[in-house]
């Protein structure tokens, strides 16, 4: 896919047709207003079981409340249901969302609001003995404006077809393997679909250790293996999440505790010789002793003990007022400044290897193979740098989605110029 053919993803809605398991999401242009509509392959609008599937699904959908189902109506030619009439909004794959906009995923809570909203979904989903059975990237949808999830076709209505292999078309990965060589399904086949969705969610910035035994336990061979329902795995992750954040937390108070007490012993007066104590081999880079920056906060975790203590004095010859909530903002905002500045040169160099010529104009396979690795490293950079400059996960995370976004806009907006010149 070269970066022509991107930005037509993009922008000709009108005319690009998007591939889905069982057939094609698009708009077609009726009395002035654009409609959605999905159109099947042939092979499935042509068998009479599967158009009354469709029909049974429609009817079904004034029982569901959850708004993020989407409603459609059946399409009927002479042979049959050919397609569906969606209802009205800007919708798109979570797989063309990644890959139109990869810094997403380092969007605050994205990732956790994605999966919320399909366990409650799913959830109410399951209480009417309905399973969705494919939660694949280019069959979960959402809401073009605000990225909120969107679910269309339930793949429980589908299992009378004598076979699902053309259901799930080129998914067959995301579908749990009693459904595909049984054609039998419950609850916890969604479990196993679930689950390898999210383990997708996570595929560039890499799935937290916390999570790996979640996901394994959920996608199980045997479906008595795994959770019992979708709200069981979600809270397995969640309390994964809680005990390691809890133990995260409790060895930063124990590492601030020593060093607190550590530095209380070194500054009393001591009237016995004391060992000569080295000074650090690394002083803090000149570029950090900008006029208005202080140490105390800019230091990092990686400084020492005596480090901190010099820092410390020097900050108390220097302020008789001592530290007080306005000059903490300064340095919580000095820090973000610094960080910000340093984050911007890494992500600009790191995009580069895609945003060029030679890299648009590779297959889409190998761009998308990029595009992940490359968001691994932004990844990496950002925790790194994060850890350097004494920011927070979340507040590094929000400054680096702002960065990336606007480094790839501005990249796209470079080449599209380029390619129109050389074209002219």
């Amino acid at each position: 896919m070269n970066y022509e053919e991107l930005l037509e993803t993009r922008d000709a809605r009108q005319t690009n047709k998007v591939r889905l398991p069982y057939g094609y999401f698009y708009k077609r242009l009726i009395d002035g207003k654009y409609s959605n509509f999905v159109e099947f392959h042939d092979e499935l609008s042509d068998n009479i079981a599967f158009n009354e599937c469709i029909r049974k699904q429609c009817e079904a959908l004034s029982q569901i409340t959850d708004k993020h189902q989407l409603r459609f109506t059946p399409n009927e030619g002479d042979d049959g249901v050919y397609a569906v009439a969606v209802e009205t909004g800007n919708y798109l794959t979570i797989e063309q969302l990644f890959n139109d906009s990869p810094a997403v995923v380092a969007k605050g809570d994205f990732m956790d609001s994605i999966v919320s909203d399909l366990v409650s979904l799913t959830a109410e989903l399951h209480q009417q003995g309905i399973q969705y059975l494919c939660f694949s990237p280019n069959n979960v949808l959402v809401r073009k404006s605000d990225n909120s999830v969107r679910l269309l076709l339930h793949g429980s209505f589908f299992l009378p077809l004598k076979s699902q292999e053309e259901m799930f078309d080129g998914v067959e990965d995301y579908v749990a393997p009693e459904v595909m060589t049984e054609g039998k399904a419950d609850d916890r086949s969604d479990v196993y679909s679930l689950a390898k969705f999210v383990d997708y969610l996570y595929a560039s910035s890499g799935l937290p250790f916390e999570l790996k035994h979640v996901i394994q336990k959920a996608t199980a061979e045997n479906p008595e293996e795994r959770y019992a329902s979708v709200e069981d795995m979600y809270k397995a992750m969640k309390n994964r999440r809680n005990i390691r954040r809890t133990g995260t937390i409790a060895a930063a108070a124990l590492a601030i505790a020593l060093i607190v007490v550590g530095l209380f012993f070194e500054m009393l007066p001591n009237t016995e010789p004391v060992e000569f104590v080295k000074p650090v081999e690394e002083p803090v880079e000149e570029s950090l002793l900008d006029e208005g920056f202080d140490p105390l906060t800019e230091l990092g975790p990686d400084a020492d003990s005596a480090t901190i203590a010099k820092a410390i004095q020097d900050y108390m010859m220097n302020d008789s007022d001592r530290v007080d909530e306005k000059k903490m903002r300064e340095f919580q905002a000095k820090a973000e400044q610094i960080f910000r500045k340093q984050y911007t040169k890494a992500a600009d160099v790191i995009l580069s290897k895609i945003y060029n010529n030679e890299r648009m104009n590779n297959n889409e396979k190998n761009f998308k193979a990029t595009s992940e690795e490359v968001m691994r490293e932004l990844v990496e950079k950002q925790r790194e740098m994060a850890a350097n400059s004494a920011l927070s996960d979340e507040t590094a995370q929000r400054i680096a989605s702002e960065i990336i976004e606007q480094l790839t806009e501005k990249k796209k907006a470079e080449l599209s110029k380029k390619e129109k010149a050389e074209n002219e």
